[in-house]
């Protein structure tokens, strides 16, 4: 199977991400974000990985809306 897709190096991502590079091995050690591990040392990234990641963790404006109302009936 040949797979024509480029990989994200970590720092990559967290450029994409716009996060710090130690984020992103925090969250790779915590299993939040898919990544492929090539040896022991390298890691890189599909880019549908990165999207699927990014939409999963997608806030929209109901759920803040939503998230808001109900901390400000609490403090109410």
């Amino acid at each position: 199977m040949f797979i024509n897709e480029e990989l994200f190096t970590p720092d990559e991502v967290a450029r994409i991400l716009k996060v710090d590079k130690r984020t992103i091995y925090y969250w790779i050690e915590k299993g939040t974000i898919p990544y492929v591990r090539i040896n022991k040392k390298v890691v890189r990234f599909r880019p549908i990985d990165v999207e699927e990641f990014i939409q999963k963790h997608l806030v929209k404006t109901s759920d803040i809306d939503e998230a808001v109302n109900e901390i400000l009936s609490k403090i109410s």
